[in-house]
């Protein structure tokens, strides 16, 4: 099978390395020339495996038969969508994205064929074409639109371990509910997802916010016990959030389609979520 991963981020490196690692055609569309040229003559680096993948700067390379996976996040989107329309109009895409703020653009996408995922992970990104990570990425993925089958390939490949949902707006939306935890506050507070359990300080933020979310969305209580993403976060110490992993490395992170998605969704106010929207917000601007 071929594959073509739009975004050369962490999101679009790993399943770019493990879809090569599989035996599968590989293109990556970057927008920097330099990291084209690197990965081109580099390959995409995890420890001493080293897996070639032609790299390019633009749509047109992509192959007509090939899947694309859209792993840029949702402030370089447009003009992505655009280029699919006229240059790829054929193709089955899969939305590979942090949050739920592309969904409702991927439904009134005009290709026949759309699936989204979540690909769960502890993979970083070390530099432009190397990555780390040590457990067995787990793949999830449902339909957005068209015919479930055509995206079975990518369940089939030993890439990955793959889970098939059939209510994907709800496996998106539980995955996004977390994302909200954890992510603002590790990525302001520059910490490991274990710190928000062992540092005080950050376990107050924790909990109130927690609270905040509980008020607008008490489907968390029951998606996500308090209690269980504590001990997921210190049965972890070191795990690093997907939007931290971005931060450190200088890449753009997925704020809107993280925080704005939820913000937008929710009937009440979540000045604390508020607060720390803005926050990564200025952090963006800084860059």
């Amino acid at each position: 099978m071929k594959y073509a991963i739009i975004g050369a981020g962490v999101n679009g490196l790993l399943p770019a390395y493990l879809l090569k690692k599989a035996g599968h055609e590989v293109q990556v569309v970057t927008q920097l020339k330099e990291q084209a040229l690197l990965l081109n003559e580099q390959g995409i680096i995890q420890g001493e495996s080293r897996q070639r993948v032609d790299a390019y700067t633009d749509l047109e390379q992509i192959d007509s038969d090939a899947f694309i996976v859209v792993t840029v996040t949702y402030e370089e989107l447009q003009p992505i969508l655009r280029l699919l329309k006229i240059r790829c109009p054929s193709n089955k895409i899969v939305f590979l994205q942090q949050g739920m703020l592309f969904f409702e653009k991927a439904q009134i996408l005009a290709h026949r064929h759309i699936a989204a995922a979540i690909l769960i992970t502890d993979s970083i990104k070390l530099s432009a074409n190397e990555i780390s990570f040590h457990k067995t990425p787990q793949l999830t993925i449902g339909l957005v639109k068209g015919d479930a089958d055509k995206f079975y390939p990518l369940l089939e490949t030993a890439a990955w371990k793959s889970e098939w949902v059939d209510d994907t707006e709800q496996a998106l939306f539980e995955n996004t509910l977390l994302g909200s935890l954890i992510d603002p506050l590790t990525t302001v507070m520059k910490i490991h997802n274990g710190d928000l359990i062992t540092n005080p300080h950050a376990y107050e933020l924790f909990r109130n916010l927690y609270n905040e979310l509980y008020l607008a969305f008490p489907e968390i209580e029951r998606l996500h016990p308090i209690e269980q993403v504590a001990v997921m976060c210190a049965t972890e110490p070191k795990g690093i959030s997907r939007m931290y992993a971005d931060r450190l490395v200088g890449d753009l992170m997925e704020v809107d389609g993280l925080m704005l998605f939820m913000l937008n969704r929710s009937k009440l106010e979540l000045p604390l979520f508020k607060a720390f929207y803005h926050l990564l917000k200025t952090v963006e601007v800084k860059k």
